[in-house]
């Protein structure tokens, strides 16, 4: 998955300005030139200056990284090998002994969790990075907190599950464990498939500005409710 992103930032760099009229210097010398303070005004601005959120969400991060491409140095996807030759059908056929079995080793339990949870966040797409944005803020707010992917959802414990996260490409689903917390318009009843009567409450996140101290609030509220 790193290769493919690399890949994808090499194609976006390349293209910049011809798309926006700058390039990578030029946009790093414009956001520093703002003087923002928070990685929230950084991509508010740059949506505003014509950039869907997905990239406007990349070049912050860019201009966080010191101005370096993210996968600057992430070496490309090696080539496919090379299909073996046909033997020489008029060459006289050798019989021998059948291999022994190989041996495999069962995939390990880490190794499954982490591909699960990068399929998880590939079905985001273009709102993958908002999802990183939440899963960064979570775990500032929450240095405890364990992700735990299933098929359907990503599950935030501490160590109880308190919060779950359903991703595609059209948002980003939170859910929270608020109990008889009162339903806005803000907080929906929890519609996530594969979760348990304990997550309650959802919010809807499209825009990175959702990301702030009042969703940290609840989701520390959810926390405290399960595993305080």
């Amino acid at each position: 998955m790193a290769a493919d992103e690399r890949q994808d930032e090499v194609r976006f760099l390349a293209e910049l300005k011809a798309r926006s009229g700058r390039d990578l210097a030029a946009w790093m010398a414009a956001i520093a030139a703002q003087g923002f303070s928070d990685k929230n005004e950084v991509i508010d601005w740059l949506r505003g200056q014509g950039f869907v959120f997905a990239r406007a969400s990349w070049l912050e991060r860019i201009y966080s990284n010191g101005g370096r491409p993210i996968y600057e140095g992430v070496p490309e996807r090696p080539p496919r090998s090379q299909p073996k030759p046909r033997a020489d059908v008029s060459a006289p056929r050798v019989e021998r002994a059948p291999p022994a079995p190989a041996r495999v080793s069962p995939p390990r339990p880490g190794a499954e969790a982490g591909q699960l949870l990068e399929q998880l966040m590939a079905q985001a797409k273009g709102y993958r990075p908002l999802y990183q944005m939440l899963e960064a803020e979570v775990k500032q707010a929450l240095p405890q907190v364990r992700l735990s992917p299933a098929p359907t959802h990503i599950s935030f414990g501490a160590p109880a599950a308190f919060a779950a996260v359903a991703l595609n490409a059209q948002e980003v689903r939170l859910g929270l464990a608020l109990g008889d917390h009162p339903f806005d318009a803000r907080l929906k009843p929890a519609k996530i498939k594969g979760l348990g009567q304990d997550i309650t409450h959802m919010v809807v996140l499209t825009d990175a500005r959702q990301v702030n101290a009042d969703l940290l609030s609840l989701v520390l509220a959810a926390n405290a409710r399960v595993n305080g």
